[in-house]
């Protein structure tokens, strides 16, 4: 498809989510989302959410993980290049990346402070540490192939600085 192809008027909707990975020893921190009943078990995911309209990624992750788990923490390097998901048809959500950042390694008392705020009750049901090798048990295999290669990438010390106009945020 040629450049021209592609309408300036009617450019397609696209999702941008914001993640942060959080570890605590050999655990994931994860939320379970109360909105996502209907989809059965594995439905824990990583803490973050969509962006808003003018909104990077950066600040997205930063701004739910906030909502979602008090935490307050600046995310400014990736641990994967963004991850396409594509149209949803069943709930019309268009195509779209997810963005994982590098949350960090939680002290003892970060960790043991994490909670789901009273203000994030309607959309989360709880937040937990998830043990690596338990993963496949709290999420979707989407999810867990994602979350390995994010712990893989942060191992090997591959984090890439996540951008606003070319400069490096943070």
């Amino acid at each position: 498809m040629a450049h021209s192809d592609i309408d300036p008027a009617a450019i397609p909707a696209r999702r941008i989510g914001g993640l942060a990975l959080l570890t605590y020893g050999d655990t994931v921190g994860m939320v379970l989302p109360n909105y996502k009943l209907d989809q059965g078990e594995n439905r824990w995911q990583l803490p973050g959410g969509g962006a808003r309209r003018n909104e990077s990624a950066a600040t997205a992750a930063e701004r739910e993980l906030q909502e979602e788990t008090g935490l307050v923490r600046r995310l400014t390097h990736l641990l994967l290049s963004p991850d396409w998901i594509e149209e949803n048809e069943e709930t019309q959500a268009p195509e779209g990346y997810n963005f994982v950042f590098d949350g960090g390694e939680l002290t003892v008392a970060e960790a043991e402070a994490v909670a789901v705020p009273e203000a994030a009750r309607r959309e989360l049901i709880e937040f937990a540490w998830v043990r690596i090798p338990n993963l496949s048990r709290y999420c979707k295999p989407y999810q867990e192939r994602r979350i390995r290669l994010a712990l893989t990438h942060r191992r090997a010390g591959l984090r890439m600085p996540f951008t606003a106009h070319g400069v490096p945020l943070g």
